[in-house]
């Protein structure tokens, strides 16, 4: 029985895990800036239409506590938007220490316009 919310689960495949990959997106992708976090994306040249996800912190951002809750946050936007980024993206969150002072919502909104006027996200 398939669940009605299969669509917005956050599978292995959709998370990066290799230094490679990683590396990849850093020397190759575009560099998107914003308050709270900086993005790093890259349009695989692969046929494959998975979005991939890496999330980057040090312990400038906080405590463990502090910066597991960031990265909760920019996975459930991850999650939740992916169906409207443009196929075959890695992307790639590096945290700031400024992201644990704001809410989910004006971090939602920062990082949705960014990528929209990156051309990366298509809010329709």
């Amino acid at each position: 029985m398939l669940s009605s919310s299969k669509g917005f689960s956050f599978c292995y495949l959709e998370r990066l895990h290799t230094s490679a990959d990683f590396n990849k997106v850093f020397k190759y992708g575009k560099k998107l800036k914003t308050v709270f976090v900086d993005i790093c994306v890259l349009k695989r040249k692969d046929n494959n239409e998975i979005r991939r996800l890496g999330l980057v912190t040090s312990r400038k951002v906080g405590k463990a506590v502090k910066r597991n809750t960031a990265k909760r946050r920019l996975r459930e936007i991850f999650r939740t938007n992916k169906h409207k980024l443009t196929p075959g993206l890695d992307i790639i969150f590096l945290l700031k220490p400024q992201i644990t002072s704001t809410g989910y919502g004006k971090l939602k909104t920062t990082i949705l316009d960014c990528l929209e006027s990156a051309k990366f996200y298509n809010n329709i």
